[in-house]
């Protein structure tokens, strides 16, 4: 997938076939701007000036850009709702969004921790004045968000309040793909080789035929006729819980999550076969995580289990205290609880008011 120009300021008023589409955004014109990570690797944030409840990075999952969260199918988004309520919000692209070029490179947890995630906060803090930042991390930027607190790359002093989403420092995955990786499955892909999900990109080498034969079988939650979504099952886990979201998004799903890098699943594998993602000297700075945190996960998660921030909630409270806290939403999975329209009142409304408070 192409990555799109980086220059700097650029207004975005849509962006096919994510939003622009089907309706005006309700939301000031995103403004996109180039970011540089500590490594020198590109990145990106869109800004959408909002009120003065403060600044929110929103930061999305693996393979993703953070505009997953300004998609124009339903009748408000995420971004949307957060803008209307009064916060300032930056999308936060990092270096597993398919429009960097950084995405075709390999990548680990320790490098968004050391080099994306500062970038983006200092970043945002010089651009807004403020001395402190909320941030949302959805999937996996989350436990690299954890590791840029607890490795000292980002000061906690820097954090409003913080939402670790779906998952944080225990990767418990569901019981199809606990058996694909604690069979090994991982160490047959090939490093450094893009996986396709999306219908309109090239099937390319033995792994993405694998893909597809993996996509056929792999047990799901749902029936559906996009092939995206078999395939990020047959990947991933199964993305949102279909019976949340309406047609058009459903259409986005191979969009959203078009391709990932094969060296980044290889890194992650071996963190979801051990206990947690921590080495023996994270254990020995777990007060860098004192900061305002709310873990949220959908109760119907099919791609980390609620077992997953539970088990994270149970290690950062017995060490920290009431700092921490943990909710779970009925009926939500993984990536509805921010692209269903029925998500607005039980989670979003919940989330707002803990990222304006941190309480």
């Amino acid at each position: 997938m192409s990555s799109n120009s980086l220059n700097e300021g650029v207004p975005v008023a849509a962006h096919p076939p994510l939003f622009g589409v089907r309706r005006p955004l309700s939301c000031p014109t995103p403004v996109r701007t180039a970011l540089t990570a500590g490594d020198g690797a590109a990145l990106q944030v869109h800004h959408i000036a909002g009120g003065d409840k403060g600044p929110v990075i929103l930061a999305p999952g693996t393979a993703m850009s953070a505009l997953c969260f300004l998609t124009d199918t339903t009748e408000q988004s995420f971004a949307e709702y957060l803008a209307a309520e009064g916060f300032d919000i930056w999308l936060f692209d990092w270096r597993t969004s398919p429009y960097l070029a950084a995405h075709n490179q390999e990548y680990d947890f320790d490098d968004v921790a050391r080099y994306d995630w500062p970038a983006a906060i200092e970043h945002v803090r010089e651009a807004t004045g403020a001395a402190q930042v909320s941030v949302l991390a959805h999937c996996l930027s989350s436990p690299c968000m954890m590791l840029s607190l607890v490795r000292g790359y980002t000061d906690p002093g820097h954090i409003k309040a913080f939402v670790p989403s779906q998952v944080g420092l225990h990767l418990v995955m569901n019981k199809a793909n606990r058996l694909k990786v604690s069979l090994g499955v991982d160490r047959l892909l090939p490093a450094n080789r893009m996986v396709h999900h999306a219908q309109d990109t090239p099937r390319e080498g033995m792994w993405d035929l694998a893909v597809g034969f993996l996509a056929a079988v792999w047990p799901k939650s749902y029936s559906c006729d996009n092939p995206a979504c078999h395939r990020h099952s047959a990947t991933y886990g199964d993305i949102v819980l279909h019976e949340k979201i309406n047609d058009a998004t459903h259409a986005l799903m191979g969009e959203l999550v078009p391709e990932v890098n094969s060296s980044f699943l290889k890194g992650v594998a071996p963190s979801s076969r051990a206990d947690d993602i921590l080495d023996d000297d994270d254990r020995r700075h777990l007060d860098r995580l004192d900061v305002p945190m709310l873990l949220i996960s959908g109760q119907e998660n099919q791609m980390f289990v609620p077992e997953a921030t539970e088990r994270t909630w149970h290690m950062l409270h017995d060490a920290l205290g009431a700092n921490i806290q943990r909710e779970t939403f009925e009926g939500f999975g993984h990536l509805d609880c921010y692209l269903s329209g029925e998500a607005r009142r039980p989670i979003w409304e919940r989330l707002a008011g803990f990222l304006e408070n941190g309480g």
